[in-house]
């Protein structure tokens, strides 16, 4: 304690006489400053930031999807708008490697006419397809009855139970979830349904969910507001009676790729693609989810090629590759129709949906990065361009305790001048970066996407809940980060991996921080346990992010990155050990507390056996492409599956994906569990590669 108040004394003496030796100016230099940068010049940035337009952006948006509209029937058989317009805009353009690419077909339930209307005292209308669309549900059946109304409540099993005479001929009224209300209804000898179920009726007493209902029958949605009016008079007794009037088809449609190209100096290079969902499903359409990321990569697309063109910047190395997929069901056989030209891309740069006012939804621009599978550089070059705009875009204060603006203001003319609200996420698919982070495909897959959104799949995501400042914010960073990928060589591969090395360092002190409360939270009971994992989740951190430095290799092969990248791995590995050291010490301490000897962490025999398996993938599975695996996991004897199940497994694509014939199979585990909250157990790892291996995918 002594020694502690004389270094503090001696430094204050130190820090008097720096204070008196040197100029004021010269000490306030010894302050952090404001420093803000990029992976590209500062010139190639201008160029980007004032040519990016949140306008032009929302006027997409705006044709788009003004609106939730029933479909025209020119649209059927034919191309959906959505395709032409983005074709239309390209060739407006003036972007020259273009296509309309069909890559399958599909078929789509169609509403054509939906009305309910009260008749007998009140003759007024409750519900009709032409005012909302979203308020005839997806998949009801054509109809014309009329019919009583019947209260439900929640929709719960009992209530059909015991009241199946009443219900049968009638219309059943709910506030529960229509799905599963719908299929009891109709088991009980309902017509059909009529819910005001809302994810959010606090929020908005107005908005419908985007929802469906299989089997037959008919269902309707209408908002709470309105709901809550027709509950309490059946709920009083009164007897309503409705008309219903339902027509509806199923259709043939194409699933159409609208794609565009800009071609790099070097087509062996490999690609960028940049993808974003111009459908979900064919009924849905809403303007923050799904056309806003498909009219940010409309004006990437415009933006790089009149400044590569004009000369504003230079040709890239690599093309960068842009497509407008219906999500899953076109991106899908894309990259299973176009495999190889898939697996040779750098990455995937995925915009869902990016468009939203982010502080009425007290929402965050995401970035999720892709997994360890996958570990890549894009994660790295991504999260600079968020950071630079959320450090560019705020109020300040800067070191001469003066007030700063917005240093690189990115503000939209019509748009709001808020700070940039963002947050760096891990691995999370739900969108077409799921395509292609499948271990089928092994292309890293980020994901852009503004979360949480208050009007998410319902009838008022509206081109009014969009900022074009968020959209000018998004278009820069989508833009600059392609082009960074698709640029980059020896100079900016060694900022990269600098960059890499640099945000490692702060992830292993975030994973440490986790490692030591893990410890300090655990008991006499599971101390052992919880030490072995935390220490098993450093072993696997380092593993990522040791792969994902290797990943720079795809840039350059120069001599100087390659031994930058070997000394940067040999000190992960350094500071590893002294981490594992430290956790040790935490450990020895937490048992002094709790009273129990300290603890060793045993490995089993299954985790030894483990050790000794270092897979890697077949042929069949370098070519399987997108899950691929089910194909031939499904020839498999049901026996033989049964005997060896891998349910409690996380994430399969982790799982397999890792396998590159140099890790065991507890390292993979170990880079796995690295990543989730809940273990995967051992035994299923050892159990799903022996499936893999049966199936002819896996050889070890």
């Amino acid at each position: 304690m002594n020694r502690i108040k004389c270094s503090g004394l001696v430094s204050s003496i130190l820090f008097y006489l720096i204070l008196q030796i040197l100029p004021w100016q010269d000490v306030m230099c010894q302050y952090p400053v404001n420093y803000q940068y990029t992976l590209l010049p500062e010139k190639v940035i201008d160029q980007i930031i004032v040519s990016a337009s949140g306008e032009l952006a929302m006027l997409h948006i705006n044709n788009l999807a003004p609106y939730s509209r029933p479909r025209k029937d020119s649209e059927f058989p034919g191309n959906l708008s959505e395709s032409d317009y983005v074709i239309g805009k390209l060739r407006e353009y003036g972007i020259k490697k273009y296509s309309l690419d069909t890559v399958g077909h599909s078929i789509t339930w169609r509403g054509i006419e939906g009305s309910i209307w009260e008749v007998g005292g009140k003759n007024s209308k409750i519900a009709d397809f032409n005012d909302v669309p979203e308020m005839l549900v997806e998949g009801s059946k054509p109809a014309e009855v009329r019919a009583s109304l019947i209260w439900a409540g929640d929709g719960d099993q009992p209530f059909f139970e015991e009241n199946r005479q009443n219900i049968k001929g009638k219309i059943v009224v709910t506030s529960g979830n229509i799905y599963a209300v719908h299929q009891k209804a109709i088991s009980a000898g309902a017509l059909g349904t009529i819910s005001f179920f809302s994810p959010r009726p606090l929020v908005d007493p107005v908005q419908i969910p985007n929802m469906g209902i299989g089997g037959a029958g008919f269902a309707f949605l209408i908002p709470p507001r309105e709901g809550i009016l027709l509950r309490d008079r059946l709920l009083r007794r009164e007897s309503i009676e409705v008309e219903v009037r339902v027509k509806s088809s199923v259709e043939k449609v194409d699933l159409l790729v609208p794609e565009c190209l800009i071609q790099g100096k070097d087509s062996t290079a490999g690609e960028i693609i940049l993808t974003a969902h111009l459908f979900e499903g064919y009924v849905k359409m809403g303007a923050n989810d799904n056309m806003s990321g498909s009219a940010v990569i409309l004006e990437v697309a415009h933006l790089l090629s009149d400044l590569i063109g004009q000369g504003r910047m230079e040709r890239p190395v690599r093309s960068i590759r842009f497509l407008w997929v219906p999500e899953f069901s076109g991106t899908i056989p894309w990259v299973n129709s176009h495999l190889d030209e898939a697996k040779k891309a750098l990455c995937d740069i995925n915009l869902d949906m990016v468009g939203l006012r982010l502080r009425d939804n007290k929402s965050f621009f995401c970035l999720n990065r892709s997994g360890y599978s996958t570990a890549n550089c894009v994660n790295d070059v991504m999260e600079n361009y968020f950071r630079f705009v959320g450090e560019t875009n705020i109020e300040g204060i800067t070191d001469d305790l003066g007030r700063r603006g917005f240093s690189r203001r990115l503000i939209s003319p019509t748009g709001t001048d808020d700070p940039f609200y963002y947050h760096i996420m891990s691995l999370h698919g739900s969108s077409d970066n799921a395509v292609f982070n499948n271990w089928g495909i092994g292309v890293p897959g980020i994901k852009m996407i503004t979360w949480p959104d208050l009007y998410y799949h319902t009838s008022e995501d509206s081109p009014d809940k969009c900022d074009p400042t968020q959209l000018r914010r998004a278009i820069f960073i989508a833009a600059a980060g392609a082009y960074t990928m698709a640029s980059a060589g020896d100079e900016t591969a060694m900022a990269i991996l600098s960059e890499m090395y640099a945000g490692a360092m702060t992830r292993f002190g975030m994973q440490t921080s986790k490692a030591n409360d893990m410890i300090l939270k655990s008991d006499a009971g599971t101390l052992a346990a919880i030490y072995k994992r935390a220490s098993f989740n450093l072993e696997g951190f380092v593993l990522g992010e040791k792969s994902a430095l290797d990943k720079v290799r795809q840039l350059s092969v120069q001599p100087q990155l390659i031994a930058a990248i070997s000394s940067r791995k040999a000190k992960l590995d350094n500071i590893l050990r002294l981490q594992l050291g430290e956790l040790n010490d935490l450990m020895i301490s937490r048992c002094k507390a709790l009273g129990i000897s300290p603890v060793s962490i045993r490995i089993t025999d299954q985790e030894k056996a483990a050790s000794r398996i270092i897979p890697h993938k077949t042929t069949t599975a370098e070519k399987m492409g997108y899950e691929g695996d089910q194909k031939y996991i499904s020839k498999l004897a049901p026996d033989f599956r049964i005997k060896f199940p891998f349910n409690g497994l996380v994430n399969t694509d982790e799982a397999a994906g890792l396998a590159d014939g140099k890790r065991n199979l507890l390292q993979i585990k170990k880079t796995v569990d690295a990543q989730f909250e809940r273990e995967s157990p051992i035994q299923d790892f050892l159990n799903y590669y022996k499936v893999l291996k049966e199936a002819g995918l896996m050889e070890y």
